[in-house]
């Protein structure tokens, strides 16, 4: 069972991503938070294996964010989020002090689903 944090500003759509999560067998929803500092806080007591983040949470490139959930999750994978149609002009590789970063290119329910695969 894959346990996922997912970290969105928007209240609707971490609603359809904590739903999405959450009905995804093979899939635990361990929270749902809104910004950076609540995902750095409830990290270290959730032990997520996955982080979805979307880029538009303030701060997410940041280094100090990066590194301080690295030291915590040193092995979660933290995926990016977006909306936009070239995800990789707005969210450029992560530097070397970063957790790996993964941009997600396909629908969210599908990426849900690989976990469990």
């Amino acid at each position: 069972m894959k346990r996922v944090l997912v970290v969105e500003p928007h209240p609707q759509v971490l609603t359809a991503l904590a739903d999405l999560v959450e009905d995804e067998p093979g899939c635990e929803l361990v929270g749902a938070v809104a910004t950076v500092s609540e995902a750095i806080s409830l990290a270290s007591d959730v032990r997520p294996d996955v982080v979805l983040i979307d880029t538009d949470t303030t701060n997410w490139r940041s280094n100090q964010f990066g590194h301080r959930l690295g030291e915590i999750l040193p092995a979660t994978l933290l995926v990016l989020l977006s909306a936009a149609t070239e995800p990789h002009k707005e969210c450029p590789e992560s530097s070397a002090k970063t957790l790996p970063t993964s941009i997600l290119k396909t629908a969210a329910p599908e990426f849900l689903r690989s976990l469990s695969a």
